[in-house]
């Protein structure tokens, strides 16, 4: 058995161009999705193209009660992880008071919670391989965006935590990649649960779009560093603007306030 990435979120977008980058350089592959006809269509075309060892393992994420047991699931395939890629992830948009509970501890259980758990769970395999645990958060970690603030402070406390292990896993031999990708071409945008008012508000993400190809390469070559330990940030723009978003923070939270009172004040609605 040669090296084994576990992905999640892989039977679309940036998790699909993941294990197809992966599987060109030789890992064997387990896939995680909730959609089980996706994933397997997705191990075929693999195993046929590259001659690897493939897996698929549908399981909602988000239902962190049962990942224990989807953890000694993949482990009762008789392998051992030693690329783990967090790539599952989804949104929800709109005004607070319009948002469905259930709709929102989903997505803090799929974002936030799920990866500390897999990364946990896979702890033992990790070090034995001084292997990597790949997070893909998102440059929208550092903004403050109004209607989308679920998703954008789930992202800001997986780079909290993606620092904070990088530091602490360091000693095992495990290394910690934060990915902070901008906008991708993929399904995330049309996917994000939205509310009745976002719905009739919404719009299309402004800047520069990435190719999730080019985006899966990166990462891929960052895991494929055994030296490389630190955050990624595809694309240029990207990377110039991700240098500034930090320091700036209180003028970006001021001009987005002033963004958004203009925009949306005529439709905002609390029950007042």
């Amino acid at each position: 058995m040669g090296r084994v990435a576990l992905v999640t979120g892989a039977s679309s977008g940036l998790g699909k161009e993941l294990a197809r980058e992966l599987a060109s350089r030789r890992y064997d592959l387990v896939l995680v999705s909730r959609r089980r006809d996706a994933l397997e269509g997705l191990v075929e075309e693999l195993r046929a193209g590259y001659g690897i060892n493939a897996w698929a393992v549908d399981y909602d994420l988000s239902n962190v009660g049962g990942i224990n047991e989807f953890i000694s699931k993949v482990k009762g395939l008789g392998i051992t992880i030693k690329v783990l890629i967090n790539n599952a992830g989804a949104g929800v948009y709109g005004p607070l008071n319009e948002l469905n509970e259930e709709d929102i501890v989903r997505i803090i259980n799929l974002n936030y919670i799920a990866p500390i758990l897999l990364t946990k769970g896979f702890l033992n395999d990790l070090a034995r391989e001084r292997g990597c645990v790949v997070n893909v958060i998102s440059l929208a970690a550092h903004i403050p965006i109004p209607w989308l603030g679920i998703y954008t402070s789930t992202k800001a406390a997986l780079a909290n935590i993606t620092d904070s292990l990088r530091i602490e896993l360091k000693p095992l031999g495990i290394r910690v990649i934060g990915v902070y990708p901008g906008y991708m071409r993929t399904n995330f945008f049309s996917n994000t649960i939205a509310s009745p008012t976002a719905s009739k508000a919404r719009e299309n993400p402004m800047g520069p779009v990435l190719d999730p190809a080019y985006v899966a390469r990166e990462i891929a070559n960052k895991v494929d560093n055994p030296n490389f330990n630190g955050d990624v940030v595809p694309g240029t723009a990207y990377r110039i603007a991700s240098v500034f978003v930090r320091p700036l923070y209180p003028l970006i939270r001021y001009y987005v306030g002033r963004w958004f009172s203009r925009k949306y004040r005529g439709i905002i609605n609390y029950g007042k």
